[in-house]
Formats: C-alpha cells, structure tokens, sequence
C-alpha cells in the first residue's frame, strides 16, 4: 500500500519501475478537526464533488472525530474513488493541543480509508503547492486561483474544498497524467 509518494526517491542502483496510471476517481482531503476539505476528481480532472466537513466545537473530540470517520465513509461510499491522496499535517506554531487534535482528525479519517481498503498516498504542502503553483511558497490565494484553472471552475472554491482538490490533483499528476 502507498504510503509517502512525495518523500519517494529512486537512485539508479535501485530504480523502480514507473507507477500504473491512476484508472478512476481520486479522493483528495484537507485534513482538520474543525474543518476538513474533501475534492473527488475523475481521471480527465473533472470535478465529481468537493466540499467541506465541518464539526461542532461544542461536541466532544470523540464525537467530532467519529463524525469525520463516518462522513469519510459515506463519501467513499457514494463516489467510489480507487485511491486517497491526503495532505501530511504542517504546523508554524500553534501549541501542542493544536497539533494533537489534527493529529487524532488525521488519524480517524486514515481509519475510514484503511476499513475501505482505500490506498492513501502523502503529500506535503510545499510538494502539492509546487504541482498546482510552480511554487512550493504559493499562497492560500495563488493555490485557489491555480486549481480553479486547472479543473476548468469558475467561481471562488471554498478554501479547505480547493486545498483537497489541489491534493488530489497534484496525485493525478504525478501518476495519473
């Protein structure tokens, strides 16, 4: 099962074959526990859904995350991707709490996607800001912009939403073309 593909490297002693084409639809998430952006894109780049699941501060963390693992699975349900593309978590400050509770959104939604048999593939931020952008630095704006033209959307995504598509674009990309 994929795990890091934007942390893989190939020396020539040890080069691997190509990766097969992606043949379906691509699941792409935006992981959070206050706000998780989801994008499904079939393999032309056509948008199949996109949104944001959101969770209620005034829950408790163990209902949040359950809602995030079971709103995971009703998606994988309904639109059948073959594969998850997911962004790793990346953090400027913000205190422990904050990094343990994405940590644990992370970790439910990675439960859904194991117990759907959906394989996962990791990307950084820079790595998917660098595929959509031309640069790894892009801002939350350049990003929107840029994956809105790529996917042929008119209109303002909302940003989670653009994020995950980008997510999933940038795995479309790198194995799909």
């Amino acid at each position: 099962m994929p795990t890091s593909i934007s942390r893989t490297r190939c020396s020539k002693s040890s080069a691997r074959p190509e990766p097969e084409p992606i043949q379906g639809r691509i699941l792409g998430i935006d992981p959070g526990l206050s706000a998780t952006g989801f994008g499904i894109i079939d393999p032309d780049g056509v948008i199949v859904a996109q949104g944001v699941i959101t969770t209620s501060p005034q829950d408790t963390i163990a209902t949040r995350l359950l809602v995030l693992n079971q709103t995971i699975s009703r998606i994988i349900h309904r639109y059948q991707p073959v594969c998850c593309a997911i962004e790793t978590l990346f953090f400027k400050g913000g205190g422990a709490r904050s990094v343990i509770l994405s940590a644990q959104s992370r970790g439910a939604i990675l439960t859904a996607l194991a117990k759907n048999r959906i394989p996962v593939y990791e990307l950084t931020p820079a790595t998917i800001k660098l595929a959509v952008t031309g640069s790894g630095r892009a801002s939350k704006s350049q990003l929107n912009y840029m994956i809105r033209k790529l996917l042929r959307t008119n209109g303002r995504l909302p940003e989670h939403a653009a994020d995950a598509l980008a997510v999933a674009w940038c795995l479309k990309s790198r194995l799909g073309r």
